[in-house]
């Protein structure tokens, strides 16, 4: 099931003690879980101007990944007259997470704006998503195309981007998470603040903050990424489709052995023949004994002085 965790400044929270802490939250929420949810709940999202800020980050704790909406919100003084923050955590179960990704449900959710009544809830009611077309005004639509790419990379980093004035962030991340695979879109988070409590290796989307030098302008045009020339002279080659390719490499894996016998025979069958040597051709005799000449030649010395010596005789 889902849950849900409020932190604010109480005179009395749910473990009785006054100060900033759990005002109220679901029933058997894992204690990792929340513990994790309240170190979350400082109010760094909120800067001197915002007065409120969403965001949605994934929570890596006791082994689990858990996606997690939460939004902070000023609410005035508190019970000691010292200014007071409700921040409201929205923790998702999978069967809960819509095909539109995290930013339909942070448009949608009715999240505490004021301190609520203590004590242990069951789980939340979630409202039905819908998906809206607002497109963002301002912003060139070739950006929501770059965004949309970077965000669905492999490699993980975080994006900040500055909007044209009076643009609501919300419209800018759904603009873009509607570019992004439907199951990567719970993948990907995001703030309408600069600060965002991001879990490791995945994506992210900020708001920039005033003198971020790295800050995408999105009321500027978007760069023109060049493309390839075709080659003229390129020769096209026909390949199966990809979805014929992992069977012909199973194919290939499963007959491996007698394959590689198919190739060696074929290979030396495809060998150019060697002409015969003909009888015109001189044949060119190497000796294996280069000593047997040189021997008969001196028994023949031998047998001619033998002869010469009886003649004389």
């Amino acid at each position: 099931m889902s849950f849900e965790l409020i932190h604010t400044s109480l005179p009395r929270d749910l473990d009785g003690q006054s100060g900033f802490g759990v005002a109220c939250m679901t029933r058997d929420l894992p204690r990792p879980l929340r513990d994790a949810l309240v170190a979350r709940s400082d109010g760094s999202e909120l800067d001197a101007a915002a007065d409120r800020a969403i965001s949605y980050a994934v929570c890596q704790v006791a082994g689990a990944a858990w996606p997690v909406l939460t939004c902070v919100t000023r609410c005035g003084a508190d019970w000691s007259g010292r200014a007071n923050r409700v921040a409201h955590h929205l923790v998702l179960e999978p069967g809960d997470r819509c095909i539109e990704g995290p930013i339909a449900l942070a448009r949608s959710f009715r999240f505490a704006s004021e301190v609520p009544e203590v004590g242990l809830r069951s789980p939340p009611m979630l409202p039905q998503t819908q998906s809206r077309g607002d497109a963002p005004w301002g912003v060139d639509p070739a950006w929501l195309e770059l965004l949309a790419d970077r965000l669905s990379t492999a490699e993980a980093a975080t994006v900040s981007v500055r909007l044209p004035r009076g643009l609501d962030p919300l419209v800018l991340f759904a603009a873009v998470t509607a570019r992004i695979e439907p199951r990567r879109r719970w993948a990907v988070q995001w703030s309408t603040a600069a600060v965002v409590n991001a879990g490791r290796g995945l994506p992210s989307i900020v708001i920039a903050r005033e003198h971020d030098a790295h800050a995408l302008d999105l009321s500027l045009r978007a760069p023109t990424l060049p493309t390839p020339e075709p080659n003229p002279h390129a020769v096209p080659v026909s390949t199966p489709p990809p979805s014929q390719l992992p069977e012909q490499v199973a194919a290939r894996a499963t007959s491996a052995g007698p394959a590689h016998e198919q190739v060696r025979s074929s290979e030396r069958l495809a060998e150019p023949l060697r002409p015969e040597r003909t009888a015109r051709e001189p044949v060119v005799s190497t000796p294996t004994r280069p000593w047997l000449p040189i021997a008969l030649f001196a028994v023949a010395g031998v047998i001619l002085l033998a002869a010469l010596g009886l003649l004389l005789w």
